[in-house]
């Protein structure tokens, strides 16, 4: 998902590109998703249109147009896939699609379009369409009054290792509260805001300490590597803009995405996955195979799964602690129990908040089992409670005395069979045809077992079926 770096890219682009300019008109979509803190897509255009762009902040992984007058401000949240376009120019993609496309406007699975025109000491002096883009409506959008740090969700979001980082005492202070895994506390939003998957693996494969790695265990040196690196990183990815060719070889990065997954992916076309493939070997440094260790051996990318998340993890370099041993951590499993696990150690991939708690636990083994509907524990429950009172016998009984009532097939009767019983069956089709079976047996001489005998003596008792 787009974290720190890429969403800094497009407050850039917005306030390089926008500022000074007004808004004439939006065009909005209805979603009741993605617009969220109680407006709609027309409350939201309403309340910004005939406004001028002063600027665009940011605070992690959230972003917000300030504008002119005494009404709220547009804040926004990429979730997974969301990204800024700007007419006639490609738009901030964080994976890039073969099917985006800068030719088409409006473009798809966009949730708005803002209509610019300049000003008077606006950047520019051409007219400008900004459209917000979210194809898996993960994102959010929504209206706070300035200063919009002060008001939740934006407000409960920890420090922001670009704009406020701490100072070692402080970042100190802050770790002497936390527990569970350092990759889990790095990505808790409330921590450090702006630090997601790709972001937290990178940061610690280059301070060297194993994602696993529990937050009390972690050296005084380990402390001061992870300070470090936590702002070094994305300070470094925005800027170059958050172009991955630009990052530096010795970055995981640039290695972690061709782990051979994407090839293997049969539903995938075959232009997906060539352009996929090509962005892969781009990122990749020219003339280079692998990441090299230190000694200048290859290295060893090993993907695991903590706090419900994929893990790349240099173990070479990324050692666990010595007579540090986590032991896997087994789900009780059943119907949405993974599911529940992921939102949980989410980076606040559905934007509703920003914020999110990982559960900082190791890699977790999930044990499948069968779901039982809350028909089936009925079901159960009423067999259970009358074993226990002595009744189960009769009720199996009843069960089986009781005559099926699932219409038998009917067959033409041919002429060399023996003739129906003239057996008054009082117009009852259902009783005619027992009849009509029994007959045919006794015509051929055969003997009539139990159950036809108990058929035939209750065909009196049938109901009759109105004429």
């Amino acid at each position: 998902m787009p974290e720190l770096p890429e969403v800094e890219r497009a407050r850039k682009l917005i306030h390089e590109t926008c500022k000074g300019y007004k808004i004439k008109s939006v065009d909005s979509v209805e979603d009741k998703i993605v617009y969220t803190g109680g407006d709609d897509h027309k409350s939201f255009a309403n309340e910004i249109t005939g406004r001028t762009i002063t600027g665009c902040e940011r605070k992690g992984k959230t972003f917000w147009m300030t504008l002119t007058g005494k009404g709220r401000f547009p804040v926004m949240h990429f979730g997974m896939t969301g990204m800024i376009q700007l007419k006639g120019q490609e738009p901030t993609w964080y994976r890039r699609k073969p099917r985006e496309s800068s030719k088409v406007w409006p473009p798809r699975f966009h949730k708005f379009v803002l209509k610019l025109e300049p000003q008077p000491g606006s950047v520019g002096d051409e007219p400008v369409e900004l459209a917000f883009l979210d194809g898996r409506r993960l994102g959010r959008l929504r209206l706070l009054p300035d200063p919009v740090t002060s008001h939740p969700p934006v407000s409960a979001l920890g420090f922001d290792p670009v704009l406020n980082h701490p100072t070692l005492d402080e970042f100190q202070n802050l770790i002497a509260k936390k527990k569970g895994t350092v990759k889990g506390m790095i990505m808790d939003q409330s921590f450090s805001a702006g630090v997601g998957n790709w972001v937290a693996d990178e940061v610690l494969y280059q301070a060297r300490i194993h994602p696993s790695c529990p937050v009390n265990h972690l050296s005084p040196q380990n402390v001061k590597d992870l300070h470090y690196q936590i702002r070094a990183v994305p300070l470094k990815a925005v800027e170059v803009n958050a172009d991955s060719r630009q990052f530096p070889e010795d970055w995981l990065f640039r290695w972690r995405w061709s782990k051979g997954k994407k090839q293997s992916k049969g539903k995938k076309k075959a232009e997906e996955i060539d352009e996929e493939g090509e962005e892969a070997e781009e990122i990749k440094p020219a003339g280079k195979d692998y990441l090299a260790l230190p000694n200048g051996k290859p290295a060893t990318i090993t993907f695991i799964e903590v706090g419900g998340r994929t893990t790349a993890v240099v173990e070479e370099l990324q050692k666990m602690p010595e007579g540090v041993e986590i032991k896997p951590k087994i789900s009780k499993g059943g119907k949405g129990s993974q599911s529940k696990k992921r939102s949980k150690g989410n980076d606040s991939d559905d934007g509703s908040s920003g914020i999110t708690s990982d559960d900082g636990n190791e890699a977790e083994v999930t044990t499948p089992v069968k779901a039982t509907t809350a028909r089936q524990k009925s079901r159960s429950n009423k067999k259970i409670k009358t074993e226990d009172d002595g009744f189960i016998q009769d009720v199996k009984i009843e069960i089986e005395e009781k005559p099926s009532r699932k219409p038998r097939k009917s067959t033409s009767r041919r002429e060399t069979d023996p003739p129906t019983s003239t057996r008054s069956t009082n117009g009852n089709p259902r009783k005619s045809k027992l009849t009509a079976r029994l007959t045919k047996s006794r015509g051929k001489g055969s003997q009539i077992n139990s159950e036809d005998e108990e058929g035939s003596s209750d065909l009196s008792d049938l109901p009759s079926e109105p004429s």
